[in-house]
């Protein structure tokens, strides 16, 4: 994707230095014709800008979506699966840990290394962390959430864990909802 975004801008700006070049010469309207050019230029560059934001955003959902379809396939293994119930709690809190922190470990990475070039999204008024879809508040309701399911261990009921289920359908739309 970093390729492919740095690939696409410099051909814009290759582009726009071409069609300036090609204005050079000592003609009146010169000065003019290259500003039209340069803005013509940055308007393609911001076009494209919008565009990674637009398209990152959507994969940064999806894979939250993706966490969260594990998640809830979990737990419905671990209501009827009284043998294997503390394996798939465990997991399922795994998941919905990756859902409150917008990533697993590998994900972290990159998003920390995009913040340390600069690129940000949302900050948290109260602890100032970078956010895309989930609010610290969100953050906390999610990450309680996995504990009390890695928590919940063999005695769960399959109710019990139908009921958290639904709660963390409850909490995951609420964290992707657009604001």
């Amino acid at each position: 994707m970093r390729s492919l975004t740095t690939a696409a801008i410099l051909c814009v700006i290759l582009l726009g230095y071409q069609a300036a070049r090609s204005q050079q010469g000592g003609a009146p309207g010169h000065h003019d014709s290259a500003a039209q050019v340069a803005a013509s230029t940055y308007e393609h560059l911001a076009t494209a800008i919008i565009e990674v934001k637009a398209a990152e955003d959507d994969l940064v959902k999806s894979i939250l979506i993706g966490y969260h379809s594990a998640a809830q396939g979990h737990l419905k293994a671990a209501a009827g699966d009284a043998a294997n119930r503390v394996r798939h709690l465990e997991a399922a809190a795994t998941e919905i840990t990756n859902i409150g922190n917008e990533g697993d470990k590998r994900i972290q990475a990159v998003r920390q290394r995009l913040a340390k070039a600069g690129h940000t999204h949302n900050t948290d008024m109260e602890t100032k962390a970078d956010y895309m879809f989930v609010t610290n508040k969100e953050k906390k309701g999610l990450l309680d959430l996995a504990s009390r399911i890695g928590r919940a261990g063999a005695d769960a009921k399959a109710a019990d864990v139908d009921a958290l289920g639904v709660e963390l359908a409850r909490q995951f739309e609420a964290a992707i909802a657009p604001e």
